[in-house]
């Protein structure tokens, strides 16, 4: 029995989800369970990534399965000699020109070569060569344009194994039309990745005389179970809501539309909450519901002290991806508001910044900030890798969502001390919280509500003493013990 958690990539900004599968691994690793992550996307220098996490033999990459290259670093050629090797044509300083015109340019990263890009007699990059640790990792040919419209793959010897064909869409975008692959002395092809994936997880489960399969981004993992010709188990772990009003009757979100027809093909389907299981129970009853949280407190840490007197008096903050939905202007709005009577009192907000998906709203929480001259006192820090030490300083942590499909912030701040004022919204908060011990749950959009609460607290600081002193009393149920025991239940009802 082998077990496989499905994401799309594990790179230097990972998110909760990825987080959340290591720390899966080191669970599964205790109860003598092999586990492996399993990722699509091919990401650049991935490996090196894997290793600053601790999982560089702990990941199965579809790319680097293909390839025939190991989940480490390969040990790098000298860049120099490599560099020889490119061209006929001289390369001083990595440039290689001809008639004083650039055909080659190798762009350096840490001493190796990233990328080398040939570019023709009028000056245009026809092909751009990728590199990991020094070998030739896949190529890309572009056309008049400038448009991708072919990748290749290769072995380590250099030899092509996969193809990636592109053809013109929209706003000059390619659009993948075919791939091509050579695998097991066969040329297979594929009309799209989700077909490519099925394949390489049909590889996978043919090694195996008991694959599971756990499929942690919906996108990456659905449909190629839909697809996949060899017998495993499936299950489908849930960490938003599967809801889109996060409620019971809402309006299911389009793969888990999918995920409620495939009974033939799940085995089950996992939940970070007893409330979330109980609701996906009731409305796909065909496919077994479990309640799993998706991240869990060391045992450890159930035993510490908490220090109350390393806190800063006012510090609140917010753990939060910058998004419409985490409505991170109510609690600036009440930090506003607590200024003018309490001016002690700093807010410091740490998640990342979609100002690519979501600018509207970036846009309008920094003008919210600059218009009321709270720079001083209200500040974005971005996503930080170990929160451990603003857990431990902070008075409380705040939590204004909309809704959750678990709240990692919420977990972790408890299991450091830090108590949590949060609307009372699904799911998540109030299996953690508890009023008057841990915490405070607040009428979901009460910002009224939140601010007397919040400056009660700040105001009482013994009360918050005893809070932080407080915080892992309702906690025992995401011990690593406890998350451990849901997740053998899992395994032996599997068979």
């Amino acid at each position: 029995m082998t077990h496989y958690f499905i994401t799309s990539q594990l790179d230097n900004d990972t998110s909760a989800i990825e987080l959340a599968e290591i720390k899966r691994l080191h669970l599964f690793d205790d109860l003598e369970q092999p586990a492996f992550i399993v990722t699509r996307n091919d990401s650049h220098h991935a490996t090196r990534t894997w290793a600053d996490l601790g999982v560089a033999n702990r990941v199965i990459n579809l790319f680097r399965y293909f390839q025939g290259v190991g989940n480490r670093p390969q040990p790098a050629p000298d860049t120099a000699t490599v560099i020889k090797q490119l061209s006929t044509i001289q390369i001083d300083h990595n440039l290689g020109l001809v008639d004083g015109k650039p055909r080659i340019k190798v762009i350096q990263t840490n001493d190796q070569i990233d990328y080398v890009d040939y570019c023709d007699q009028w000056g245009f990059t026809d092909r751009r060569d990728f590199y990991e640790d020094n070998h030739l990792s896949y190529s890309e040919y572009f056309d008049d344009s400038g448009r991708l419209n072919t990748r290749v793959y290769y072995d380590l010897s250099a030899h092509v194994v996969m193809i990636f064909r592109y053809h013109g869409g929209p706003d000059n975008q390619p659009i993948l039309s075919l791939i091509m692959l050579t695998h097991n002395h066969r040329h297979l092809q594929f009309d799209d990745i989700d077909h490519l994936m099925a394949y390489f997880l049909d590889c996978l489960a043919a090694k195996d005389p008991d694959p599971r399969f756990y499929c942690d981004r919906e996108d990456i993992a659905v449909i190629p179970f839909q697809l996949m010709a060899q017998p495993a188990k499936h299950y489908v772990i849930l960490h938003s809501t599967f809801t889109q009003t996060a409620k019971r009757d809402g309006a299911f979100y389009p793969y888990i539309e999918m995920v409620a027809k495939m009974s033939d093909r799940l085995t089950g389907i996992i939940s970070s909450t007893t409330a979330e299981a109980v609701d996906v129970q009731a409305r796909i009853p065909d496919i077994p519901s479990y309640t799993v949280p998706v991240s869990y407190l060391p045992d450890a840490q159930f035993a510490k002290t908490i220090d109350f007197n390393n806190r800063r008096p006012g510090q609140l903050i917010a753990v939060a991806r910058v998004t419409k939905m985490k409505q991170l202007d109510h609690i600036i709005n009440i930090t506003l508001q607590l200024h003018q009577q309490l001016p002690f009192v700093d807010l410091k907000i740490y998640g990342y910044e979609d100002s690519t998906s979501d600018p509207k709203t970036v846009g309008h929480l920094h003008q919210l900030i600059t218009d009321n001259q709270a720079e001083s006192y209200i500040h974005f820090c971005g996503y930080v890798k170990d929160l451990t030490p603003v857990y431990k300083q902070a008075d409380l942590l705040a939590l204004t969502s909309q809704f959750e499909g678990f709240s990692m912030a919420v977990l972790e701040a408890l299991g450091h001390g830090c108590p949590v004022v949060s609307y009372d919204i699904n799911y998540g908060p109030g299996e953690m919280i508890q009023n008057g011990v841990n915490g405070q749950l607040i009428t979901p959009d009460d910002e009224q509500a939140m601010y007397a609460i919040i400056k009660q607290l700040l105001l009482d600081q013994d009360r918050l003493r005893t809070y932080s002193q407080q915080t892992l009393i309702p906690m025992k149920r995401f011990s690593a013990t406890a998350v451990a025991s849901d997740w053998l239940k899992v395994i032996n009802d599997g068979g």
